[in-house]
């Protein structure tokens, strides 16, 4: 968290991510991303001109079609084919990133080190350093996409990004002790694997029913039965299946109530209000008088967001991304709090990254406020969120 508080005035936070968007795209983007240096080229793109986010907003959107194309070409890396396999010519790393790749190294000790049957020399620890920061180390897909595209991560991110994000589910007032039951299915898709990679960065002691085809629901129902889970994970329709499937053994007495859920997150569909309040009687039938939150999920963004308590709306992360509602005719940017598409562009990332990304998800407004529950000033989504591209 050094140099960063999300405590900071609306003003602090919003030329903090312009410098720092800005920064990113000329050191990183333009270096090493195969397709934005074509972007840039193919549009008359002058990257050493971009001084202000107006300068930014000159960038064409990009949109799926593009990234199907090619999903490899948004991977981050520098040319370097002596270390690793190179598909496309980027800018090498300088001398100077070298060096510190190597000072890095000096004083670590790696399991090639005890394993391996000869000591590692400068050069592989020096390699291995670089490649913990651009070579992928998991990749996800567009989940639901009819031609599903890889997402990339590297270590750097699983490290550094990752869990500070994740890290947004203490202002629900989730503590790290307490257990979690997600019924998400396995997938190789962001809503499943965030939930695996939660408790190293928060904590919470977590079972994985993996989906009905795995675990069935009546295993589920006994399993949730004799475990105390304070966290309930699901996709709205199907907790409403699970909730009423687990009344059903309670008014069979095959159950005792399950009292202990005090949090419940949803996500992977449009939540409304019906759904809620039908969510909450069938758990408080069940014993239970959990909050009821919203998460937004998209598999390019490589995270998922929460609201910080019912209804706050969903908080997006203002460090590791920059904002943006287009028009959705014109998609341009709107007024902050008008309607249209919401797009982002990634702030520091390494593996796949994106620029004026167009989600496709149509929300109500996106304001930037300091939260009367959790008291951290951050852009929140107004209103429903409406899959439309």
């Amino acid at each position: 968290m050094a140099g960063y508080n999300y405590r900071w005035s609306i003003e602090k936070q919003k030329e903090k991510a312009e410098e720092n968007l800005i920064k990113f795209i000329k050191k990183q983007i333009a270096n090493y991303s195969p397709f934005y240096l074509d972007w840039f080229k193919r549009h008359g793109i002058d990257v050493t001109k971009i001084q202000t986010i107006a300068d930014v907003e000159k960038i064409p959107i990009v949109t799926k079609a593009e990234h199907s194309l090619d999903p490899y070409s948004f991977i981050l890396k520098p040319f370097m084919p002596e270390w690793w396999e190179c598909k496309y010519e980027t800018t090498p790393l300088s001398n100077f990133q070298s060096f510190k790749y190597w000072f890095n190294s000096l004083n670590k000790s790696y399991f090639r080190e005890i394993f391996g049957k000869e000591p590692m020399k400068d050069e592989e620890r020096t390699i291995t350093e670089a490649s913990n920061d651009w070579l992928p180390i998991h990749f996800h897909t567009t989940e639901s996409a009819k031609d599903p595209r890889l997402i990339a991560y590297t270590k750097r991110d699983l490290e550094k990004n990752i869990p500070e994000i994740v890290a947004q589910i203490y202002t629900t007032g989730f503590r790290a002790y307490w257990e979690v039951f997600s019924l998400i299915p396995a997938s190789p898709s962001i809503n499943f694997f965030q939930s695996v990679w939660a408790p190293l960065s928060v904590g919470g002691g977590s079972f994985f029913t993996c989906g009905e085809n795995i675990t069935s629901i009546d295993t589920q129902i006994d399993i949730a039965n004799k475990i105390t889970f304070e966290v309930f994970l699901s996709k709205p329709t199907y907790l409403l299946k699970w909730l009423k499937a687990a009344l059903v053994k309670l008014k069979k007495k095959e159950i005792s109530p399950i009292t202990s859920v005090k949090l419940c997150i949803l996500s992977g569909e449009p939540l409304n209000p019906k759904m809620k309040a039908q969510v909450k009687k069938l758990f408080n039938d069940l014993g239970s008088q959990p909050i009821i939150i919203e998460k937004y999920s998209n598999n390019r963004t490589k995270v998922s967001f929460t609201e910080c308590s019912e209804n706050s709306g969903i908080h997006l992360n203002p460090r590791y991304f920059y904002w943006e509602v287009l028009d959705k005719k014109s998609m341009e940017p709107v007024e902050e709090g008008e309607s249209g598409y919401l797009c982002f562009s990634h702030i520091d990332w390494r593996g796949t990254v994106f620029l004026r990304y167009n989600t496709g998800d149509l929300i109500g407004g996106l304001e930037w406020k300091t939260c009367d529950s959790c008291g951290l000033t951050m852009p929140t989504i107004k209103g429903p969120i409406t899959r439309k591209m």
